[in-house]
């Protein structure tokens, strides 16, 4: 449960860094599973996306099949911040690593997480959870966002199936160019065991790893239980929609 300040400053800015979180032996444990997980052969029930490079570029469903990542998503410290600031119970909406090679991760165009989830037939009831799995420097393609732009509603959005070997879908540019300025801009960067929250509709994007450093997060997206997919046509897979509705204990 957060303070008065911390929900007030997350309902100003769109999000919240919580700095050490997690412990250094907790982040070692999280690690020690990520070759299984990045096994882009396995054949164990995780989803994963490569760049074009063959490299894996993120790994769905790691909360459902590896222990330390299922002790993760069901985490007092994550989970109670989240229900404080959704005023519900919440499920899991999905789980995904985010991956960025050192040299060789590419960019997340800017965006608004709802400006996907919008078309799965729900409402912007979700809060989400960035956990650090390395440092987050600017040069290795750290999450960048903008204050307070959770605020503007749901931007227009296009599906750009160019950029990167993942289909994106990303805010117009005539929308970016009349909303954004280069000193709205703020970097994300940290530790590993910093964990950001943030709101669906908070803009953000993050840059191509020009670093040694390999840059790895964990986000745990969670959705109200009041706030299950209506039927829409084409609906996406489980993996990255979920089906299962249980509450987090």
């Amino acid at each position: 449960m957060w303070d008065h300040d911390t929900l007030a400053r997350y309902q100003r800015d769109g999000f919240v860094l919580a700095c050490g979180l997690l412990s250094a032996p907790e982040v070692a444990a999280l690690n020690a599973e990520m070759p299984r997980l990045l096994d882009i052969d396995g054949d164990d029930g995780l989803h994963r996306e490569r760049e074009r490079s063959g490299a894996v570029r993120q790994v769905y469903l790691a909360h459902r099949h590896s222990p330390p990542y299922r002790d993760l998503s069901r985490d007092a410290r994550i989970v109670g911040p989240v229900k404080h600031i959704i005023g519900n119970d919440v499920y899991i909406w999905h789980s995904k690593i985010n991956v960025k090679d050192a040299f060789e991760g590419t960019v997340w165009l800017w965006h608004q997480d709802f400006g996907y989830w919008v078309r799965d037939g729900v409402e912007a009831r979700f809060v989400s959870a960035m956990v650090f799995l390395d440092r987050a420097t600017v040069n290795n393609g750290c999450l960048m966002v903008v204050p307070g732009s959770h605020r503007w509603g749901m931007l227009p959005h296009f599906s750009d199936e160019v950029t990167t070997s993942y289909k994106q879908w990303c805010i117009e540019l005539a929308t970016l160019r009349e909303r954004l300025e280069e000193d709205m801009i703020q970097p994300m960067t940290g530790e590993p065991g910093d964990v950001l929250f943030f709101d669906p509709n908070l803009v953000h994007a993050s840059g191509h790893n020009l670093s040694p450093l390999p840059r790895k997060t964990v986000i745990l997206s969670y959705n109200d239980v009041a706030n299950t997919p209506k039927p829409v046509e084409n609906p996406r897979p489980d993996w990255v929609v979920s089906r299962e509705y249980a509450a987090v204990r």
